[in-house]
Formats: structure tokens, C-alpha cells, sequence
């Protein structure tokens, strides 16, 4: 097998390369410098050498249906294209009933996962909440329920009249079991207030991951890459993930259980009307999985996110530091709407297919990355 220096062309990657293999974490500069470098291979092989010391050969899927209760949102995202204004025809608001009945269909038979996340609806209180996360675990007990990007918790915790605290509890009491890592877009503090006005600066995304964490609430975490932020303002969002997991592991805390890297889609949203931003490429893509497995070296799972960058690019991920190809999915609207050209759902054997074709071994998990028996 060849040395993993021998695949770097960047004489300059090589005292990183001694740094992965020693078991060192990276610096912001160094950071900088996987995004700054031509050699992707080289980049590339460092973070399969982290992928294959920590997972081997396993690769992971899960069994999933994303579905949004709402799209009606008081934030305005201008990289957003889900979201609905009171008044307007496309909006809409979910029952309880509305939602189990969509579950009950057969195309969802086998679910493992319900992943929920939406927009930020005014009408919607914690008894909303109590009553549908209540009414979904007594009629499909074994469905995870991953819902409410930190954001979303942050805003229905406000208008119920509630702390954070108290609305988290109130829902994990009613079945609330995990949370996905949306609504972080990028930290920096200036490129919030020009893509995402109105949502809450990054410290209240940090601060609520956080107290999820304390809670003993599981969840993932995230970038939105490919819009108008540079190198410096990944680099400087990943290493703030990085610290706050210090700080959870620290504390015992189940922190974060895997990173996605969500490529930004450039369809039907403001930002791109105002300005010039190219579809992300698949070598921005493939770097960002293997830039996040090398500085996120305390997140366990780095997801290759199959329906923002193609069900064939996260395959290849697989050898670029992703362990994990996300799940079925089986109906996503909100990237969809954005311009993401992959299918809105994989049936379980495709994703098994992708991951063997790579040379991975497929295994199916649950929210907490325990393997399921093959059946």
C-alpha cells in the first residue's frame, strides 16, 4: 500500500500529513490551507486515512422520511425558496392527522427515522408539538422522532412564552428524541446579516446545541458552503463545532453525532438574484467532506449528503472522509425547491448498491449509529 505521503503532490501538506498520523488536530492556518490547496487527492487521502482508522470499511445508511409540518416562516433566508408568507396559495400547516396519515402509506413501511424540520410558523405553540410528537409515538413507537433545527427550537420557545429549557423539556417528555444540525448556515457574524435575516446570530444556535447536549438530546451539526462566504469563515465554523464539542465530551454530554456539509442550491432564492453563484462543484464538494473529516476530529460521523450533491458524488465521498450516505429520505422539499437536481427519495437497495460499489460494507443504523441485523 502506498504511504500516505507518497499521495501528496503539496510538498505543503506533508507536515499535516505527519499531524494525521500522529494523531494531532489541525490549526485555523492549516484549516486555511486545505482550502487553499490544488492537491485534493492529497487532501482527499488524509481524510480517508482518519475515515479508515476510525470506521474501517463500514459505511452507514438509515431508513429515514424527511417531511416538513410547515413552510409558512416569519425568517428570511435569501438562500431560501421553501418558504411561504401567511397568504400565500403554497402555504400550509400539518395536523397531527395530516402527518400520521402520510405516514401510514405504504412507501413508508420500514421508517426508522421521521426527520422533521420546517419553517418558523407563528400559530405553532408547544401544545402543537406536545400533541403531534405524542400522537406519532403511539402509533409508530419505534420511529425515531429527529425534529427542530436549533433555531426553530430557539423561535418556538419564544412565542410559546417558554425558556428554551422548559420548551426542550416539554418535548422530550412528549417523544422528541434527537435533533438534525440545520439552521447553522455560517457563524460569521456579517455574512448572517446578509444571507439569513432575522434568524438569530450564531451564538444562539451554539448555546441551544448546547443545552440539547445537557439534556442528554443527541444531534448533528452543519454548514451551508457555496454562497458568498471564503475559506476563512468555513474554517472559523468548523473550529467553533470543534469547541463546543471539546466542551460537551468534556461534560460527558452525548454532543454531536455527525457533520453534513450541505452544499448551498442557486434555484429560486434571493441571494442568487442579487448575486453571481455557481452551482458548487464536485471538487468544492468532495473537499469539504474531507476538509471536515480532518479538523472535525472529535464529531464521530461526517455524512456525505447524497440529495444536495448526488447520490454519485456521495459516493465517492465515501472515499474523501464520509462514513455515513445519510438515508432514503424518501420525499425532500426544501433543497428540491432550491434547485437540487438529485431524486427526492433512494429505496433502501439503491443505497446499498452505492455503498458496495465504492468497496464499503453497508450497514443500516439507527439515529444513535447502532447497527441493525441484516434481514
Amino acid at each position: 500500500m502506498l504511504s500516505l505521503h507518497s499521495r501528496i503532490r503539496d510538498p505543503r501538506l506533508h507536515p499535516l500529513a505527519d499531524k494525521v498520523l500522529r494523531g494531532e488536530r489541525l490549526s485555523f492556518d492549516e484549516g486555511l490551507l486545505l482550502y487553499e490547496t490544488s492537491d485534493l487527492t492529497g487532501v482527499g487521502a488524509m481524510a480517508h486515512h482518519l475515515r479508515l482508522k476510525r470506521h474501517g470499511k463500514a459505511a452507514y445508511y438509515v431508513v429515514s422520511r424527511r417531511l416538513s409540518y410547515t413552510n409558512v416562516c416569519y425568517t428570511h433566508c435569501q438562500f431560501c425558496a421553501f418558504q411561504a408568507k401567511p397568504g400565500d396559495p403554497r402555504a400550509y400547516a400539518l395536523s397531527a392527522e395530516d402527518i400520521i396519515a402520510e405516514l401510514e402509506k405504504p412507501e413508508n413501511l420500514g421508517v426508522r427515522e421521521l426527520h422533521m424540520t420546517s419553517g418558523h410558523n407563528p400559530k405553532l405553540k408547544v401544545d402543537y408539538f406536545e400533541d403531534l410528537f405524542g400522537r406519532i409515538k403511539a402509533r409508530f413507537p419505534s420511529i425515531h422522532l429527529k425534529v427542530f433545527t436549533m433555531i426553530e427550537m430557539d423561535y418556538y420557545a419564544r412565542i410559546s412564552g417558554l425558556s428554551t429549557e422548559a420548551f426542550l423539556d416539554r418535548c422530550m417528555a412528549a417523544g422528541l428524541e434527537s435533533c438534525p444540525g440545520g439552521g447553522a448556515e455560517i457563524f460569521d457574524e456579517a455574512l448572517r446579516e446578509q444571507i439569513c435575516i432575522g434568524k438569530k446570530d450564531a451564538q444562539v444556535w451554539l448555546d441551544t446545541a448546547e443545552l440539547c447536549h445537557r439534556k442528554g438530546l443527541p444531534t448533528n451539526c452543519t454548514m451551508l458552503y457555496g454562497h458568498i462566504e471564503e475559506a476563512r469563515h468555513r474554517v472559523d465554523h468548523l473550529l467553533r463545532l470543534r469547541a463546543l464539542q471539546d466542551r460537551s465530551l468534556a461534560a460527558g454530554y452525548p454532543g454531536f453525532l455527525a457533520y453534513i456539509p450541505l452544499a448551498y442550491q442557486n434555484e429560486d432564492n434571493e441571494l442568487s438574484a442579487t448575486h453571481v453563484i455557481h452551482e458548487t462543484t464536485g471538487t468544492q464538494d468532495l473537499r469539504e467532506i474531507a476538509v471536515a473529516r480532518l479538523l472535525l476530529d472529535n464529531i464521530p460521523h461526517i455524512k456525505a449528503y447524497w440529495v444536495m450533491i448526488s447520490p454519485g458524488l456521495a459516493q465517492a465521498g465515501l472515499s474523501y472522509g464520509a462514513d455515513d450516505l445519510d438515508g432514503t429520505v424518501i420525499a425532500e422539499e426544501i433543497a428540491h425547491l432550491a434547485g437540487a437536481k438529485s431524486p427526492q427519495g433512494l429505496q433502501q437497495g439503491e443505497l446499498v448498491r452505492l455503498i458496495r460499489e465504492a468497496g464499503f460494507e453497508a450497514l443500516e443504523r439507527d439515529n444513535l449509529y447502532n447497527v441493525y441485523e441484516p434481514v
